[in-house]
């Protein structure tokens, strides 16, 4: 790859990415309804808004319809506290959890395998009632009868270490119209947790009972955005939904602000929050469900998505049982396919997962032979060099064909250098004389763009790839190089290539232009994951030492002439 070339494939890049920096940035959401009001009552922007257009804080928002039963009707075992009262913690290998009182909802989930920065005690928290406002509810509504998340379940087993067989764990309701046993049955060494809600109806009457599973939680990212070096800025945040007619879809946290969505979803459907690295996520058991969002702000958690399904009847005396699964932890892209269709599509790698997905695959597979991931892209280089190889050697022989051409061609402008045009028509022609394509290193380069950038987000969303070590100094993939070695290698590779490439036509300031870009590059690669400039300064060392040699062999086949 000659250093023209290479600078068009990082500027193309640099470009994509400032393009997706500004969509963040200024593509903003439209106002709201509610916005608008309050724009039109307070144009000042002052916190001083009349109370006729103040926002209210409506307690009943996140329980869905139908709900005839009013809150006086409910029975005493209603929690009447905003404090949560956790009955219940459950250590696994894999993660810690906590089980809150008030509709036995899963109010914490810590990911012990996953440290929150490297060689760090602390772990990343997903579900955390506290800091992060985010939290998993279900229930059953009717029209007579309502189970909801916000009644008070009990539990006789206040704190259980699953460490080799799958548990169940219960909590149970009782009401005078019924009762309500919710058990989660987890595996210690899944991060997917069955969920049974099982419903008796102690009564004479018929019921017509849906059940609702929903993830409530706040935007912790909203006026606080990570820095351009984070890995995680351009990841997707928010609502993630699925079905096998309709396919992976998705709603910011902007999106879910605009209005209320409700949606019918089919066969193999689930609905998740979604964010960089991790997920949560919810996969009932029915086929078809209903979906909704909601917005509701001056709330602890704003931001609702909601499954419902199916009304179904309840017989005097019998039970019915409704089930899911709860999926809270890493998006790891081997093991979600198994747990539902569809599933590991959080993994968002954009407009270019047809790419992307097929890299992940091979150096998934390289990963298992050799074992460490920074091996495993210096290896995946080197195949897609191989599989560029013919591509690049077509390019490199025509650069060392231009390049012996060079003399020649100062000679034309020094000759012509008060008439630019008759110059450049002097030199196509020499071009065509010595059978020369100037463009033929251009083909090369637009293929192995798209194949660039979806490595990209390959390293930017693999959770395989967090805090990955390599050799050395090297022992986070996923941040910058700490000492700058891999930018200084692929400095001086670049420098190099620019001294085998012929630079026709240049004026003293492109040329100087030029030679400061492998500098420039570099300091920006300095920010990159280490990752990805692993990729790029195994690629340029490659191109440097593929063109070298193809440039001394015509150089040695031009000499015997």
């Amino acid at each position: 790859m000659n250093n023209k070339n290479l600078y068009l494939i990082t500027l193309m890049f640099l470009g994509f990415m400032l393009y997706v920096q500004w969509q963040k940035d200024y593509n903003l959401p439209e106002p709201t309804a509610q916005e608008n009001l309050t724009q039109i009552a307070n144009p000042s922007g002052i916190d001083d808004i009349p109370s006729s257009h103040t926002v209210v804080n409506n307690t009943d928002t996140d329980v869905p319809q139908p709900q005839a039963v009013q809150s006086s009707d409910l029975p005493v075992q209603v929690s009447q506290s905003n404090e949560v009262n956790i009955i219940s913690t459950v250590e696994t290998p894999l993660l810690k959890l906590e089980f809150a009182a008030e509709g036995a909802a899963l109010v914490y989930a810590e990911l012990k395998q996953y440290p929150l920065k490297k060689k760090a005690t602390e772990k990343v928290v997903l579900l955390d009632y506290r800091d992060n406002h985010f939290q998993a509810e279900s229930g059953l509504v009717g029209q007579t009868v309502n189970f909801t998340h916000k009644e008070v379940f009990s539990t006789t087993t206040p704190k259980v270490n699953i460490t080799d067989q799958v548990t169940d764990l219960s909590f149970t309701l009782q009401k005078p119209e019924g009762q309500v046993v919710k058990t989660y049955t987890i595996d210690p060494q899944s991060y997917a947790i069955k969920v049974t809600q099982k419903l008796t109806n102690t009564t004479g009457d018929s019921w017509s009972i849906t059940e609702y599973q929903q993830m409530k939680r706040n935007d912790p990212w909203q006026g606080n955005d990570p820095s351009f070096t984070d890995a995680g800025r351009y990841s997707f945040k928010g609502v993630g939904y699925f079905d096998s007619e309709e396919g992976y879809e998705t709603l910011s946290f902007e999106d879910l602000q605009d209005a209320q969505m409700k949606q019918k979803l089919g066969a193999d459907n689930w609905v998740a929050m979604v964010q960089h690295y991790f997920f949560a996520g919810i996969i009932p058991a029915s086929d078809q469900v209903e979906v909704q969002t909601q917005y509701n702000p001056n709330t602890t958690h704003p931001y609702l998505a909601r499954l419902l399904t199916p009304a179904v009847m309840v017989a005097p005396q019998s039970t019915v049982e409704f089930n899911s699964i709860w999926y809270v932890g890493p998006k790891l892209q081997k093991e979600l396919p198994e747990i539902a269709k569809g599933l590991d599509l959080t993994v968002d790698y954009g407009v270019f997962t047809a790419i992307s997905k097929p890299l992940f695959w091979v150096l998934e597979k390289i990963h298992a032979l050799v074992g460490n991931w920074g091996w495993s892209i210096v290896l995946l280089t080197v195949l897609i060099k191989l599989m560029f190889f013919k591509l690049s050697e077509a390019q490199y022989k025509s650069m060392a064909r231009m390049r012996k051409l060079q003399p020649r061609i100062t000679v034309l402008k020094e000759r012509y250098k008060d008439d630019k045009q008759k110059f450049n028509q002097e030199m196509m022609g020499l071009y065509q004389k010595e059978k020369v394509n100037p463009l033929g290193g251009c083909f090369p380069v637009l293929i192995q763009i798209p194949v660039f950038i979806a490595l990209y987000w390959v390293l930017l969303e693999s959770v395989e790839l967090r805090q990955a070590p390599f050799i050395l100094w090297l022992q986070d993939l996923s941040t910058p190089d700490p000492y700058f070695i891999l930018p200084a290698i692929n400095a001086a590779a670049m420098i190099m290539t620019q001294r085998l490439s012929p630079t026709p036509g240049m004026d003293p300031m492109q040329a100087k232009v030029m030679k400061a870009m492998p500098i420039v590059f570099s300091i920006m690669f300095a920010f990159f994951q280490s990752g990805l400039v692993l990729y790029w300064a195994v690629n340029s060392v490659l191109s440097l030492a593929q063109q070298w040699v193809i440039t001394k062999r015509i150089e040695e086949q031009d000499d015997k002439k």
